[in-house]
Protein backbone atom coordinates (compact mmCIF):
# COMPACT_ATOMS: atom_id res chain seq x y z
CA UNK A 1 0.00 0.00 0.00
CA UNK A 2 2.95 2.52 0.77
CA UNK A 3 4.34 1.95 -2.52
CA UNK A 4 0.68 2.91 -4.38
CA UNK A 5 0.89 5.85 -2.10
CA UNK A 6 4.08 7.04 -3.12
CA UNK A 7 3.02 6.72 -6.94
CA UNK A 8 0.21 8.59 -6.47
CA UNK A 9 2.09 11.16 -4.61
CA UNK A 10 4.79 11.00 -7.91
CA UNK A 11 1.51 11.97 -10.36
CA UNK A 12 0.52 14.79 -8.04
CA UNK A 13 3.99 16.15 -8.49
CA UNK A 14 3.90 15.62 -12.51
CA UNK A 15 0.40 17.28 -12.41
CA UNK A 16 2.28 20.36 -10.74
CA UNK A 17 4.95 20.50 -13.05
CA UNK A 18 2.95 20.34 -15.93
CA UNK A 19 0.69 23.04 -14.46
CA UNK A 20 3.52 25.29 -14.08
CA UNK A 21 4.60 25.05 -17.82
CA UNK A 22 1.44 25.66 -18.69
CA UNK A 23 0.69 28.79 -16.52
CA UNK A 24 3.50 30.13 -18.64
CA UNK A 25 1.61 31.07 -21.31
CA UNK A 26 -1.55 32.66 -21.39
CA UNK A 27 -3.32 30.39 -23.87
CA UNK A 28 -2.61 27.49 -21.89
CA UNK A 29 -3.00 29.57 -18.41
CA UNK A 30 -6.45 27.84 -17.80
CA UNK A 31 -5.89 24.22 -18.21
CA UNK A 32 -2.73 24.37 -16.29
CA UNK A 33 -4.51 25.80 -13.38
CA UNK A 34 -7.25 22.86 -13.61
CA UNK A 35 -4.05 20.40 -14.27
CA UNK A 36 -2.37 22.07 -10.87
CA UNK A 37 -5.88 21.55 -9.20
CA UNK A 38 -6.39 18.38 -10.00
CA UNK A 39 -2.74 17.40 -8.60
CA UNK A 40 -3.67 18.72 -5.29
CA UNK A 41 -7.23 17.45 -4.95
CA UNK A 42 -5.15 14.01 -5.58
CA UNK A 43 -2.58 14.68 -3.01
CA UNK A 44 -4.96 15.67 -0.20
CA UNK A 45 -7.34 12.69 -1.00
CA UNK A 46 -3.84 10.31 -0.97
CA UNK A 47 -3.13 12.09 2.77
CA UNK A 48 -6.57 11.67 3.89
CA UNK A 49 -6.83 8.07 3.70
CA UNK A 50 -3.63 7.85 4.91
CA UNK A 51 -3.94 5.45 8.47
CA UNK A 52 -1.33 7.43 10.05
CA UNK A 53 -3.71 10.53 10.01
CA UNK A 54 -4.97 10.38 13.93
CA UNK A 55 -7.24 12.96 14.40
CA UNK A 56 -9.11 14.76 11.37
CA UNK A 57 -9.83 17.88 13.20
CA UNK A 58 -6.86 20.42 12.06
CA UNK A 59 -7.37 19.05 8.59
CA UNK A 60 -10.81 20.51 8.70
CA UNK A 61 -10.34 23.40 10.41
CA UNK A 62 -7.35 24.18 7.66
CA UNK A 63 -9.84 23.20 4.81
CA UNK A 64 -12.59 25.77 6.23
CA UNK A 65 -9.50 28.58 7.12
CA UNK A 66 -8.14 28.08 3.97
CA UNK A 67 -11.22 28.06 1.77
CA UNK A 68 -12.69 31.13 3.46
CA UNK A 69 -9.37 33.17 2.64
CA UNK A 70 -9.35 31.95 -0.64
CA UNK A 71 -13.20 33.02 -1.83
CA UNK A 72 -12.47 36.11 0.28
CA UNK A 73 -9.23 36.95 -1.65
CA UNK A 74 -11.21 35.83 -5.15
CA UNK A 75 -14.07 38.20 -4.63
CA UNK A 76 -11.86 41.28 -3.59
CA UNK A 77 -9.83 41.07 -6.70
CA UNK A 78 -7.45 43.28 -4.94
CA UNK A 79 -3.65 42.44 -6.75
CA UNK A 80 -2.75 44.54 -10.12
CA UNK A 81 -3.56 42.95 -12.83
Amino acid sequence: MEALTKLIYLAAAVCFIIALKRLSHPATARSGNRIGAAGMLVAIVVTLFNREILSFELIIIGIIIGSAVGAIFARLRWWPS
